[in-house]
């Protein structure tokens, strides 16, 4: 695979563009998700097709700061990448910038685990799977979950 650090390319649409007049937040999920995506779809073709044959990713958690606007036309740079992964579980985290000034615009991190297609379930990273999204360390861990109140 090219690299631990992806880069996808956005323009900014006027689809995009809420009553605000700047990028709608959901729209930025939107463009962590491509740049996955678009991610794994190298990983596929770049890598052994026995380490990435069946395999699937089911999200577990979003995380997601702003920091500032997207407008209609502006061209942004969706950074992606995996620096750790558990047995079954990996982190992949992202940065959003604006091309003409560089302005860092959105951070992101999401939790996935890998899953077998054909069985639905949990399946571990291989060495093999784990070169194929950019070689991340392997790490033991526990599912870390944000603490909710109460529902009144």
């Amino acid at each position: 695979m090219s690299g631990p650090t992806f880069q996808l390319a956005v323009t900014v649409a006027p689809a995009d563009i809420d009553e605000l007049g700047h990028a709608n937040n959901v729209n930025y999920l939107r463009w962590m998700l491509e740049a996955a995506t678009a991610h794994w779809e190298v990983a596929l073709r770049e890598s052994d097709p026995v380490a990435v044959a069946g395999i699937g990713w089911v999200v577990m958690r979003h995380e997601l700061d702003y920091f500032l606007p997207a407008f209609a036309g502006d061209s942004l740079a969706v950074f992606t990448w995996v620096p750790t992964c558990s047995a079954l579980t990996c982190d992949r985290y992202y940065e959003i910038n604006r091309l003409s000034d560089g302005a860092l615009l959105a951070r992101g991190a999401s939790s996935y685990c890998v899953v077998d297609l054909g069985t639905g379930k949990p399946r571990r990273l291989g060495a093999e799977l784990r070169q194929a999204i950019g070689s991340p360390q392997l790490v033991k861990r526990h599912r870390i979950e944000r603490s909710f109140p109460s529902r009144p």
